[in-house]
């Protein structure tokens, strides 16, 4: 049965069913949302996924937090901070604040977290890349810490503001396995994790004692939030029909128009920083040598028609915004770039194939996962009009990873959030071209200047910096933003959506979340 039709079918299914008083949990106060993937443990440090990251911002607090509509770091568990040289920032602690379990937070909570995540021992992804410039955590009181960098790090404050989740010192440290805590974990943030179960879900519920004192860590104002494992978008279809579910994220476009038709569910869409991008293995790192020669790089860009796969695939909120330039997206701090990606031109690409020995094309492979599949699947139709014939590969976020680190990639289209939402462009410079197995261009030169940009301290410098580095990505033909994707959620006509307060790629967090 063709796909459109059999969404048709559901939707009619479940109409059907439908009950008069299924309706968001509102008097229950309680949120019912279904997730892509299962989720065994909150802990961003261990599971960096981006469900992982919706929930452990909210059960932990950070040092300093970010205010995504002023765009500028705000007091978190810290108070206030100065720089006492250029490699040594001291941070006065908020006094008062309590962990979920009722113990009080301190020095000695900041000093365990962050020799934590140095210690040689603690095993971990991401650590060097997130961690790598810490040099040293000092006591100086109760309430006064002092952390300092290897070298000059520019985006210090900003990565913290994501990155390092305060641990309990107590709860921590006395656990074997601590890769365990996540099943429980303890934070200082507006929720508590009552449940984390792979299989039953997670249950998140209000924390009363948690003092909201700027909109970088809001209170929470749902009392509840079940978010439980259902990968399947038709099911969570089903499910918000009959409403036994009352909020949906990354929702297909064809799933939303199917949805507009019930009186009980609002389609709201939020702008986010997220995007698709393709990327060719110039490296020749998989073995597929095609994409060393730039000829044929520019080939595969210029049959991709990005316009036309933002006005088929995106809501025209989303649609109407202008073309990303660069990979990297214009609200980052240090996001700078001059030129454009090569303008789709059909008899083009054919020349360049035929000038580089495929005049009839070739068979490839896209590996895809997640909101990027529907984008990679009409890509990949798109590049047939200039005889390259791509099969589609999906795989789970692990899965990618795994074959991504192995080099194993020709090519693969998923999307890039900057680490979660991170506001400083160094993330996405750091992923996509410092030295290590994520890097599939393999430009020494791009890798020199990717580390200049996070340790000079002159604002003005550093842009000058990443515009070198993003202008030299896209005249290389390494990679290519494709299209922006629109946060698109669907929810209850009792949920409210807020349009501000955050960047997230789900266009939405919990605690900003609240009943109309």
């Amino acid at each position: 049965m063709n796909a459109k039709y059999h969404l048709k079918a559901v939707v009619v299914a479940a109409a059907a069913l439908l009950p008069p008083q299924a309706f968001a949990q509102k008097a229950q106060d309680t949120l019912r949302i279904g997730a892509y993937q299962p989720i065994s443990i909150i802990d961003a440090i261990y599971d960096p996924q981006p469900q992982t990251n919706l929930m452990d911002r909210v059960v932990f607090d950070t040092l300093v937090a970010y205010d995504s509509d002023k765009r500028e770091v705000v007091p978190g568990l810290a108070e206030s901070w100065k720089y006492l040289d250029p490699t040594t920032i001291e941070f006065k602690l908020r006094q008062g604040v309590k962990f979920h379990d009722g113990s009080e937070f301190d020095a000695d909570d900041v000093v365990y977290t962050v020799n934590f995540v140095m210690d040689p021992a603690s095993k971990f992804r991401f650590k060097e890349t997130r961690f790598g410039q810490f040099a040293g955590v000092e006591k100086i009181d109760k309430f006064t810490v002092r952390l300092k960098t290897k070298d000059p790090f520019a985006p210090f404050m900003t990565r913290i503001t994501s990155i390092l989740p305060i641990y309990p010192s107590d709860v921590h440290g006395k656990l074997a396995d601590k890769s365990a805590f996540g099943k429980a974990p303890v934070g200082t943030g507006p929720y508590k994790a009552i449940q984390v179960d792979a299989t039953k879900g997670v249950i998140l519920v209000k924390n009363p004692d948690f003092k909201e004192i700027n909109a970088g860590q809001r209170a929470a104002k749902i009392g509840k939030i079940v978010f439980t494992p259902i990968p399947d978008a038709q099911t969570q279809l089903a499910k918000m029909m009959i409403g036994e579910q009352d909020l949906m994220y990354d929702v297909p476009s064809d799933i939303a128009d199917l949805m507009k038709a019930n009186p009980n569910i609002e389609i709201s869409v939020r702008p986010s920083i997220s995007f698709t991008y393709l990327m060719l293995d110039a490296a020749n790192r998989s073995g597929f040598d095609k994409f060393k020669d730039i000829r044929v790089r520019e080939a595969i860009f210029r049959a991709i028609d990005r316009k036309a796969l933002v006005n088929a695939l995106q809501p025209k909120e989303i649609a109407d915004m202008p073309l990303q330039q660069a990979m990297c997206h214009p609200w980052h701090i240090g996001c700078a770039s001059s030129i454009d990606p090569p303008a789709t031109d059909l008899g083009k690409a054919k020349q360049l194939l035929a000038e580089a020995g495929f005049p009839n094309g070739f068979n490839m492979t896209i590996t895809t996962w997640g909101a990027a599949r529907p984008v990679a699947e009409a890509t990949a139709g798109q590049l047939r009009r200039i005889g390259i014939n791509a099969a589609i590969e999906t795989l789970t976020v692990p899965g990618f990873v795994t074959k991504r680190a192995a080099g194993q990639l020709p090519a693969y289209m998923v999307l890039w959030d900057n680490g979660g939402g991170n506001p400083d462009v160094e993330s996405t410079a750091g992923f996509f071209y410092e030295a290590g197995d994520r890097n599939y261009n393999q430009d020494a030169e791009l890798s020199k200047l990717q580390q200049e940009g996070q340790s000079v301290l002159d604002p003005e410098k550093r842009v000058a910096i990443y515009k070198r580095i993003f202008d030299k990505a896209t005249t290389e033909r390494y990679s290519m933003p494709v299209t922006p994707l629109g946060a698109v959620i669907a929810h209850s006509k009792d949920v409210k959506i807020p349009v501000s307060g955050t960047k997230k790629p789900e266009g939405f967090m919990f605690n900003l979340l609240e009943w109309k």
